[in-house]
């Protein structure tokens, strides 16, 4: 096997293809997107694991969240009000359990990781039965865990005078993951294309997160760091909630904590985040006029990771249309004045319009095996451990594949997913894509980008540019693909690696693999075969074993609902595979790039 090695430094390395020192003229960008599949790892003073060396941090350095079992917060906890009647009896568990483990520490400060070490391996007498903390903890929903340790976080300041808040620190250049880092350096120098200015101005929205204040301080460190100017622009879902208030905005916003409840889940923010609370109700009072007229200044903006839902509405009406601030990224946007950057929520909630005709949907929850088995659900995405409360809805549970009409509408060629290979998340975009008869999915790796490039003078071309650790993976359906719940059939599938660049022109993709890639030349011819296909990365790896090899097959088996399948990967004359070795830092990887590769799924009888 033939294979290009290349040592070249970081940041040339991340350079999209065709990209030039910004003229002294204003044009339209190389690439106006750049959509990050998640699983960024930056070395920070709460990340030291992704760190090469041992930073020096300063002394406001936040190390960790820390929580605190004080009788107050207990209490709160145990409000009967937050807790629906049928969960009542458990709470007399759940408080019996935080009362036990307040005497166990007394008073001491611990990390979440160790107060839940702790949660289960306890036991509590409860009215003369004793209580499991393992089956206790297990019990209880995404929500009300999230209200019980919200509860019970303290904030962290520095132990002189000041009191300051303590901060989470970014040493970027210090990253094991030169991946992740090349993919912010990416970022900030598009904005330079945007800005023509040596300290471009981005924006950081923090929108996805249920605490939306949680990764502030991260994101503004990391992109000080990398030489712009960064600001918070504290729009979310409990600020365009605050701004709509019946009472008015004023009433709204100085009762903000109110919606960070409501809108977002989140309870004692200002508490642990007084200073960010404070600014966040100071731009909730100006209105969304201020908003705007932040985003006018800005050179780009990027979107964080969570929750595609929270951050539709907060760039959303309720009747779908766009918010002012929307409507001003928009117009930025399509004139080649904004960067838009976004990484797993944040790269999904740009899915939306229509492309060919067809309806463009936003994902919001599922998983393979359950997607295939039963279809897709519009509706909303059931609440994690709605099991526990029976919550979830008729005929659904946590593992539903569920999307609503549309998201932001910033990305209409096709449905966006992410953490995708890593947590086998083919087969529930395929089904996606089949069932509402779009033409294409993309589903973007950890640690990687997509880079999306279009032009005013040529709307009907779309360029699109792979950069990162890992791939994209585009589902393409034909009029030969077929679905229905339980069987799927003749899907096209394509996956692009580092270095790898791809275009739709009139809904047809074109592709062209890295010049430094080649065609495989094993003449082994190996019976491939997978068991359980979707879990973790075995579908990547299945396919990535097919793209190296002469085998025209591979296939997988998977179960659910007690019934076996079996899914098919069929590698046809026009299917195509490319496949290199890429060096950065001191990692050297192989990757494997394939196109028009069909997918099939049918029942084992």
């Amino acid at each position: 096997m033939k294979l290009a090695h290349f040592h070249l430094p970081l940041l040339l390395l991340m350079l999209p293809i065709g990209f030039s020192q910004a003229a002294e003229t204003k044009k339209f960008p190389s690439y106006s997107m750049i959509l990050v599949g998640g699983g960024l790892s930056i070395c920070s003073s709460t990340h030291e694991s992704a760190c090469a060396s041992d930073p020096d941090w300063a002394a406001d350095a936040k190390k960790t969240e820390l929580y605190q079992l004080q009788t107050k917060y207990i209490d709160n906890i145990a409000n009967a009000e937050h807790w629906s009647e049928q969960r009542k009896p458990f709470l007399v568990k759940v408080t019996a359990m935080l009362q036990h483990l307040q005497r166990k520490l007394v008073d001491t400060p611990v990390s979440q990781r160790e107060l839940s070490r702790l949660w289960r391996s306890s036991e509590v007498e409860v009215n003369g039965v004793w209580v499991s903390g393992r089956d206790l903890y297990s019990n209880l929903t995404g929500s009300e865990l999230n209200f019980i340790f919200d509860q019970l976080e303290i904030e962290l300041t520095q132990s002189d005078s000041s009191r300051a808040r303590l901060k989470e620190q970014v040493s970027p250049q210090l990253s094991k993951d030169q991946f992740s880092l090349g993919l912010y350096q990416q970022f900030v120098e598009l904005t330079r294309e945007v800005s023509l200015k040596k300290t471009p101005h981005i924006l950081v929205m923090t929108a996805s997160g249920r605490d939306p204040y949680a990764a502030v301080d991260f994101y503004l460190s990391i992109f000080n760091q990398l030489g712009v100017t960064a600001s918070w622009l504290p729009v979310n879902a409990a600020y365009q909630a605050a701004i709509r208030d019946s009472a008015g905005i004023e009433a709204g916003c100085s009762n903000f904590s109110k919606y960070i409840t409501t809108e977002q889940g989140s309870f004692q923010r200002a508490r642990v985040y007084p200073d960010l609370a404070m600014e966040q109700r100071d731009f909730c009072l100006k209105g969304s006029e201020n908003a705007v007229s932040q985003i006018a200044k800005a050179d780009g903006i990027f979107i964080n990771g969570g929750d595609q839902s929270l951050t539709y509405k907060a760039l959303k009406n309720a009747d779908g249309s766009d918010t002012p601030e929307l409507a001003k990224i928009r117009s930025m946007l399509e004139g080649g004045q904004l960067i838009i950057g976004g990484t797993s929520a944040g790269t999904a909630v740009m899915s939306g319009g229509s492309y060919l005709g067809q309806q463009t949907v936003m994902i919001s929850n599922g998983q393979s095996a359950q997607a295939i088995y039963q279809g897709a659900l519009e509706q909303p995405a059931p609440a994690e451990g709605c099991e526990n409360d029976q919550s979830c809805g008729v005929g659904i549970d946590g593992k539903t594949l569920t999307y609503q009409a549309s998201g932001l509408n910033l990305f209409p060629w096709g449905v966006l997913d992410t953490h995708f290979s890593e947590r086998g998340r083919q087969g529930r975009l395929l089904t996606l894509v089949a069932q509402t008869k779009a033409t294409f999915g993309f589903g973007v790796d950890e640690a990687t980008g997509l880079l999306v490039g279009f032009d005013a003078k040529n709307p009907n071309l779309v360029r699109f540019h792979v950069k990162g650790n890992n791939g994209v993976y585009v589902a393409e359906r034909s009029a030969e693909s077929k679905f229905k719940p339980s069987e799927l059939t003749e899907m096209t599938s394509h996956y692009f690696t580092n270095g790898d660049s791809f275009s739709l022109q009139d809904g047809q993709l074109m592709s062209n693999f890295a010049d430094w890639k080649y065609a495989p030349n094993s003449t082994n011819r190996p019976l491939l075969n997978s068991g359980n296909v979707f879990n973790s990365d075995n579908y990547r790896q299945l396919a990535q074993l097919l793209c190296g090899t002469q085998s025209r097959d591979a296939t997988g088996q998977f179960s659910v609902a007690g019934r076996d399948y079996q899914l098919t990967l069929h590698h046809p004359a026009a299917a195509a595979s490319r496949t290199g070795n890429y060096s950065i830092g001191n990692v050297n990887k192989t990757y494997c790039s394939y196109r028009n590769v069909l997918v099939s799924v049918v029942p084992v009888q």
